[in-house]
């Protein structure tokens, strides 16, 4: 039986002893954090083994950060919740591994203290946001109209969901595992019109998902006001859903075929782009990524080189030439598929170093992405200190890649 920690100092500096006392948690406590770690329950009997996570505390927290020790551990500020190792920890937050081969990686402290800014919050929902509207026939031959505000992940990415829910106060976290999808969803019509509404009010999108929103607040003030129990007021909404996200679903159209969509007005972008909105759109749809290619010019006949992209739309253009006067670096491509899509890309070592690490440092990624990121920086200093052009660098490398975007969902 393991005995309670000794002491917890939440400055800068974390202390815990190598016996903890383990509390029992509620399984929907369990279920939220064992898709993003292996985690364990300890028994009243069982002792703790080299190299594992148990969970110690009931109060569970969405904080967490990477000392350069040790891989992850869950935070909550009065009184820390899993225990890795058997050994006695001294840890000290943001001392980042000065080893350009360690595969241990540090959380940044003000990620730990600060929260998510609201800024963050809107660019994230720019990129991976949905202001939703669903209409459904009842076997009454009667329609029913459904909104909500979602956002859906990779159920690995869930730990963000759980802080976005604590960032607004209001909604609920689903898990569809069959699907591997984790899905954030207000859908409280109270909610909406006093938490959602009035967050992107004052903390504007800036894509065209705010053609969405704005199309979106129309109906929900309809709904709110009883418009829609009349048929008139039905079949503006009708108008309204035709322009939302994708349109009228086949079975609606079927019902409504005269039904004409609200023309989408043209989006304004700002002059210039905030930080904050900065990072969390690239947590959504930015990417971080190791390329390598055959080189018969150099000794080890591989060429490696990291690359920062943003993908999106052709229609968004502006947007991506916008990404390039924030980060004054960058080329804008339209690719020659039939994809329709544009990037926005960075791949000179030096800029990367230069303006795009930077960026993040400060104004750093919350989300699953961020172990992207810390892979990319760990590659770029290899590279810097051409330490790449040894085999056991370009392993290295290699290895990180592996722990990388999709790599990281399997």
């Amino acid at each position: 039986m393991l005995g309670s920690f000794n002491a917890l100092n939440t400055s800068r500096q974390l202390i815990y002893s190598n016996k903890v006392k383990v509390i029992t948690i509620s399984n929907q406590q369990e279920t939220k954090y064992k898709y993003f770690l292996n985690i364990k329950k300890l028994g009243p009997s069982e002792t703790a083994q080299e190299g594992s996570f148990y969970l110690i505390n009931k109060n569970l927290e969405r904080l967490r950060y990477s000392p350069t020790n040790i891989d992850f551990i869950y935070l909550y500020l009065s009184s820390f919740i899993l225990f890795f190792k058997n050994k006695f920890l001294n840890i000290k937050i943001n001392n980042f591994s000065t080893n350009p081969f360690s595969t241990k990686s540090s959380y940044p402290f003000e990620m730990v203290t600060k929260g998510i800014n609201p800024y963050w919050i809107t660019g994230f929902t720019d990129a991976e946001g949905c202001f939703s509207i669903i209409v459904e026939i009842l076997a009454t031959n009667k329609w029913r109209l459904r909104t909500s505000f979602e956002i859906n992940l990779h159920i690995k990415d869930v730990d963000i969901l759980y802080q976005i829910k604590e960032f607004f106060g209001v909604g609920n976290v689903y898990l569809r595992s069959q699907k591997n999808i984790a899905v954030y969803r207000v859908s409280n019509l109270q909610y909406i019109n006093e938490v959602i509404i009035p967050h992107f009010k004052k903390y504007t999108l800036i894509t065209k998902k705010s053609i969405d929103f704005n199309l979106w607040c129309k109906v929900i003030n309809m709904i709110s006001n009883k418009q829609h129990l009349s048929e008139s007021g039905f079949l503006t909404i009708l108008n309204y859903y035709a322009s939302i996200n994708r349109g009228m679903s086949k079975k609606v159209l079927n019902y409504y075929p005269d039904i004409k969509p609200v023309t989408r007005p043209k989006v304004e972008l700002p002059l210039n782009l905030n930080p904050h909105w900065v990072s969390g759109f690239v947590a959504g749809d930015g990417g971080f990524s190791i390329v390598f290619r055959s080189s018969n010019s150099i000794i080890l006949k591989q060429q490696v080189s990291c690359r920062f992209q943003i993908t999106q739309h052709i229609k968004d253009i502006e947007l991506m030439n916008l990404f390039s006067k924030f980060f004054n670096c960058g080329t804008v491509y339209v690719r020659s598929n039939s994809s329709h899509r544009c990037d926005f890309v960075v791949q000179d070592i030096n800029l990367l170093l230069s303006n795009i690490i930077p960026h993040f440092e400060i104004y750093p990624i919350f989300n699953l992405k961020y172990q992207d990121y810390i892979c990319f920086k760990k590659a770029l200093n290899i590279i810097k200190q051409k330490q790449h052009l040894t085999l056991e660098g370009l392993d290295f490398i290699k290895t990180l890649k592996l722990e990388m975007n999709s790599n990281r969902l399997k």
